[in-house]
This record gives C-alpha cells, sequence and structure tokens, in this order.
C-alpha cells in the first residue's frame, strides 16, 4: 500500500532508502510505511471425513469455496484470529490442532497466509458473516471452483496424508 500523504500528520512523504530498501517517509515526522504483509488465517477443519469449506459472499472469487479463514484483527494471537474466523463464517466451535505451514500468495498481495488444522468438527455448520454457504466435503466430490490456489494445494495435501480417497 503506497500513500500520497503521511497519515500521522498529512504532510507530503518522500522516497528515502532505509535499509537496504526505498522506503515512503514523511518529510515531517517519524512515520515510515514499511508496507508490512498483513496477516490472514485459514483452516483446514475435518468433519465427517471431509472438510468444511466455505462459498464465498463476496469478491475475489464470488461463489467460489474456500478454507473458512480471514484477516486478524488487531492484538488478537493467530490461533485466536482463525478461531474466530471459523466461528463467523461457519458457526462451528473449534479448537486449532496444529499449523501446516505460513505461505504467501504472491501475484504482489501483500498477505501471510497462516494456515491451521483445527481437530475434528462436530455439530451442524451454518453459513454467515461472508459466506452464502458452507458445506463439507469428501475427497470425492470436492468442488471444482476452489478459489485460491494455496487452498487447493493445503486441500490436496491433507487428503493425500490422510488417504481418504
Amino acid at each position: 500500500m503506497s500513500y500520497n500523504h503521511c497519515p500521522l500528520c498529512a504532510n507530503s512523504l518522500v522516497v528515502q532508502p532505509i535499509g537496504d530498501k526505498p522506503r515512503q517517509c514523511c518529510s515531517n515526522c517519524e512515520f515510515v510505511n514499511w508496507n508490512n504483509p498483513k496477516p490472514v488465517t485459514a483452516v483446514i477443519v475435518p468433519m465427517n471425513s471431509g472438510i468444511v469449506l466455505v462459498k464465498r459472499k463476496y469478491e475475489p472469487f464470488i461463489g467460489d469455496w474456500c478454507l473458512p479463514g480471514g484477516f486478524m484483527e488487531a492484538c488478537e494471537t493467530p490461533i485466536e484470529g482463525a478461531i474466530r474466523e471459523v466461528f463467523e463464517e461457519t458457526g462451528l466451535n473449534i479448537e486449532i490442532d496444529k499449523l501446516l505451514e505460513a505461505n504467501s500468495p504472491g501475484r504482489n498481495i501483500n498477505v501471510i497466509i497462516l494456515f491451521y488444522l483445527s481437530k475434528e468438527a462436530s455439530g451442524k455448520p451454518v453459513a454467515g458473516d461472508d459466506a452464502s454457504e458452507v458445506k463439507c466435503f469428501q475427497f470425492n466430490n470436492l468442488p471444482i471452483n476452489i478459489a485460491f490456489d494455496l487452498h487447493r494445494k493445503l486441500i490436496n495435501n491433507y487428503f493425500a496424508k490422510i488417504k481418504l480417497y
């Protein structure tokens, strides 16, 4: 993200080298636009020999399926964010089992995605928040329109490791 003016004092920003990179800096105060990635969580939620996926209600990829997840909130731990996002999108209360990987989607998308695996979930998933639908899918009936390459890769790796197909 770049700015035209300082978000602290509204003065013009200039580009200056800081460390080994050019950064936007305020010409008047101490503001530096570090442009750090935003943390995102996504969770594989096992259920009924399958996994829970949500259908996206909003762009990007409206109508496509993905793992439940989203942006972390301020002062939230990654695990708290993962649990909250799954609840908001599916109505399911989960317990995180482990971190699977941290990755970045590339393509100038400035996020770090923390992929988690939850323990087996129970209950009836209900679409909420930014999900238009939520369903449990076994490997042999996964939707073809999975929104994100990294989600598709993690889903395939998950099923390959548990050999449910």
